[in-house]
């Protein structure tokens, strides 16, 4: 009996509804919005995608914790199930941001690649 593509659609079927897979898609759907707006180049891009994802499955539902804390939201709306994409969404959007000030910061540089802000 041949039970292998039963077990391989058994996994799919299991990873298509992971928690972690479902925010990595909200996550990178943010990553998206944000190497859309800023008008980046394509590798850029797809860091930021990728970051996104990563993030927002990384951080599973403290991400919900920290956008109430971030938007002056209720403690009562984080374990609201219907936001935890929107809060994956947003973690998308603004992670990779975040992350790229934070480690401008941590090497000393002063985020400007032109030197405009010199004095």
């Amino acid at each position: 009996m041949n039970e292998e593509p039963g077990f391989i659609a058994t996994v799919l079927r299991d990873l298509a509804t992971s928690t972690a897979v479902i925010l990595a898609a909200w996550g990178a759907l943010g990553g998206a919005t944000n190497a859309l707006t800023t008008k980046m180049h394509l590798r850029d891009a797809v860091r930021h995608i990728l970051l996104g994802g990563i993030i927002a499955a990384g951080m599973g539902s403290l991400s919900m914790a920290v956008i109430t804390s971030w938007m002056g939201l209720p403690p009562a709306a984080i374990p609201s199930g219907g936001a935890a994409g929107s809060a994956a969404y947003l973690v998308g959007v603004f992670g990779p941001a975040f992350i790229e000030v934070m480690l401008e910061r941590v090497r000393g540089g002063n985020g400007s690649d032109d030197g405009a802000h010199d004095a």
